[in-house]
């Protein structure tokens, strides 16, 4: 294929960039903080990890949070062929590391080269990989061509429409970019209508939704189950999970507020710290609160107006029981949580503007009406006022459903190329 004079120009200015200018971002971004200075040498194609022998598959994402569909994908992988190395590189740094404890511990975690052509060069010489498959929406065109020319075939997952950030003065840069990818598995219809008009040959895409993201739901134990269901009977519940200290008068406060239309509800409160349930059920009470307390073995009494849930490994009981779950942190930046927990056990999501590592999970069930976006404590009101109706409930868990349902799909389908493309390889 004749490259576009985008994609040539952008190459040879990164080139020219050199060595010098990716040091030198790279010195200032672990001086500000930005970068883990142990692993610095990633940034520049370098690693002191060896290539393990055997076919290789790579796994890239633009941050850990975008990867969270890759633990799923890499069983389904080794499933398939146990002899396989798995390498997942992040363009993007989190200190909290939230992927590294959910795969594998076979699997080689590293950081992407910047995208100098170098880096690229290093990078590819040092791991050698048989398969790329690329999640991230935004284009590393350096290291994507480099994996290009040395016959790395290459498979797009996730696919939105990639991002024109950056490539403005470099024409066809997007168009010819995707002519690297053999296989392009879209996020939905309007993506896939998308990459159609930026040239991608209709045989070359699919829609098939995105990659499962962890979704295999926690564990409860039914018999608990079945008897809290009965102390609710037919009231109506939602649930704050995980909420910070510094969300839990917000929470409180909006509870009044809608108790004022529902006498009967109950809030489940679950603490971002299960040690922090006995202080804040007495602080309750001395606020003039009914409250049962999970660790003193209250149950939920009629009379009880706040029930704290302050049990270790229980949220997948409380996501079960309450058909609205509010996701603590999201109103203060608190460590949050997989939002695709609670959407898979048939529970509605309502959720702050801090997302942590999963802002592309909680935009996700957004856009296919899973998931309620709130920004302070009036809105969290009436959404949890909007959400008591249990049509519009029921209507947000049939949302979340669907997208669960086409994550696994996303990924089955995303293992059958993978294994294709190993074996044209004849790997």
């Amino acid at each position: 294929m004749v490259k576009r004079p985008g994609l040539a120009v952008y190459l040879a200015a990164q080139r020219l960039r050199g060595n010098a200018r990716a040091q030198a971002r790279l010195d200032r971004r672990v001086a500000e903080g930005f970068e883990d200075a142990d692993r610095a040498p990633e940034r520049l194609g370098r690693s002191e990890v060896p290539r393990p022998e055997g076919p290789l598959v790579w796994l890239h994402a633009g941050n850990e949070g975008e990867a969270l569909g890759f633990p799923d994908l890499v069983e389904r992988l080794l499933e398939e062929r146990e002899d396989l190395n798995i390498l997942v590189t992040t363009s993007g740094h989190d200190p909290a590391h939230p992927l590294e404890a959910r795969l594998p511990r076979a699997v080689i975690l590293q950081y992407a080269p910047y995208d100098y052509v170098t880096g690229a060069e290093a990078f590819l010489s040092h791991w050698k990989p048989d398969l790329c498959i690329w999640a991230e929406n935004r284009f590393e065109p350096g290291l994507i061509d480099a994996a290009a020319r040395t016959g790395v075939e290459l498979i797009l997952v996730d696919a939105r429409v990639p991002e024109r950030s950056g490539f403005r003065w470099f024409p066809g840069l997007r168009r010819t970019l995707l002519h690297h990818f053999s296989h392009i598995l879209a996020g939905d219809e309007a993506v896939e209508a998308a990459l159609l008009a930026l040239s991608v040959a209709p045989e070359r895409v699919e829609t098939v939704g995105f990659l499962q993201e962890g979704t295999a739901p926690l564990p409860c134990s039914q018999a608990e189950r079945d008897s809290l269901a009965e102390h609710l009977a037919a009231r109506p519940v939602w649930l704050a999970a995980r909420v910070s200290a510094e969300e839990v008068q917000v929470i409180v406060d909006v509870h009044r507020h809608v108790m004022r239309r529902a006498h009967r509800l109950l809030l489940i409160l679950v603490p971002e710290q299960d040690t922090e349930g006995p202080a804040l059920a007495r602080a309750l009470e001395n606020d003039g609160w009914v409250v049962g307390l999970r660790s003193a073995e209250d149950e939920p009494e009629p009379e009880v107006e706040i029930f704290i849930a302050d049990l270790p490994d229980e949220m997948g009981l409380w996501y079960r029981l309450s058909p609205l779950s509010f996701m603590g942190g999201t109103l203060t930046g608190g460590s949050g949580r997989n939002p695709y927990e609670p959407a898979a056990l048939g529970s509605a999501v309502v959720f702050g503007a801090n997302h942590g590592p999963w802002g592309e999970s909680y935009a996700r069930l957004r856009d296919v009406g899973a998931a309620r976006a709130v920004t302070d404590q009036q809105s969290l009101a009436r959404a949890v006022e909007h959400l008591l109706s249990p049509d519009k409930v029921a209507e947000m868990a049939a949302a979340a459903w669907e997208v669960t349902t086409n994550g696994a799909e996303a990924t089955e389908r995303a293992v059958e190329l993978a294994i294709e493309a190993l074996d044209r390889r004849g790997v």
